[in-house]
């Protein structure tokens, strides 16, 4: 009479050999992706940092030269005439302004990140804050002879919403809008009532456009598509991601749709009331 248990059991061992020898070889290649995605990371986050303190380094370099220079020069030339006086006095404050904005900005960021910025809704009449905001970017639009337009729906209701923040919003998107179109181009606001109590303010310009990965880059903190020591445009690179952390702040959100070559298109979505846990219109990509 035959018996089959020690080939039977023998082959089990085997089985559970090969089964441990292939878990381990799992986990060992988990564990070698994982670290090398954590190495990429890190590396990343390196040349971020590296980019953000020299592009800090020259935005707030900038600025503190000029007050520098002209309080110098209204200090120790003895410069009497009132024409030049109040011309320096201009570049001084204007320099002055762009530093404090530099800061703000990043006291913002701080704080969305912190998960400490508050905002303090009421019920708006988006009308007056879209004025103001153009008249802030047009000075910036006519030298670069920017055709700048605006368009209100009648049917437009009143946002529940911070006015100070919404400006912020505005002025960013905006002055973004602005810089990054070419000479003679075109930028646009719309502002209409949306689905489920939102509205929706909508910025279009006809500059470079940005490709899926740029719009990535841009919508980190600190992050800029055009970025480096020879890069062509000012600016920190908080405007975009502080505008979408405001707009969510809100219980709305923001929205881009852009294509190189083509221009961009941001959609801004805002609560008609106090219903920030109903979720916004569904767009096409969301931020």
């Amino acid at each position: 009479m035959r018996t089959f248990g020690p080939r039977w059991f023998r082959s089990d061992s085997l089985i559970a050999e090969y089964s441990d020898h292939f878990g381990q070889a799992v986990t060992r290649q988990k564990q070698t992706l994982a670290l090398n995605a954590a190495k990429v990371e890190a590396e990343l986050a390196s040349k971020a940092k590296s980019e953000f303190i020299a592009n800090m380094s020259h935005e707030l370099r900038t600025p503190l030269n000029a007050i520098i220079g002209f309080s110098d020069m209204l200090g120790t030339l003895n410069i009497s005439e009132p024409k030049r006086v109040n011309q320096y006095s201009g570049y001084i404050k204007q320099a002055a302004d762009h530093l404090l904005a530099l800061i703000n900005g990043i006291l913002d960021v701080t704080k969305i990140q912190a998960g400490t910025m508050t905002i303090e809704r009421e019920p708006m009449d988006i009308t007056p804050i879209v004025q103001s905001c153009l008249l802030i970017v047009e000075a910036k639009a006519k030298e670069k002879d920017i055709m700048v337009a605006s368009e209100i729906d009648p049917e437009m209701p009143r946002l529940y919403a911070d006015p100070l923040r919404i400006k912020q919003i505005l002025i960013n998107l905006l002055g973004n809008a602005v810089k990054f179109t070419p000479d003679k181009g075109r930028v646009s606001f719309h502002a209409s009532p949306a689905s489920n109590g939102f509205v929706r303010l909508t910025i279009t310009d006809n500059g470079g456009g940005m490709s899926v990965s740029d719009i990535e880059t841009a919508m980190r903190p600190f992050g800029q598509v055009d970025a480096g020591f020879n890069k062509r445009h000012e600016g920190t690179g908080l405007g975009l991601p502080i505008s979408a952390a405001l707009a969510k702040l809100h219980g709305g959100s923001l929205t881009i749709d852009s294509e190189k070559g083509k221009g961009t298109r941001v959609h801004v979505f805002l609560p008609v009331h106090d219903l920030t846990q109903i979720p916004p219109p569904s767009a096409k990509r969301r931020y």
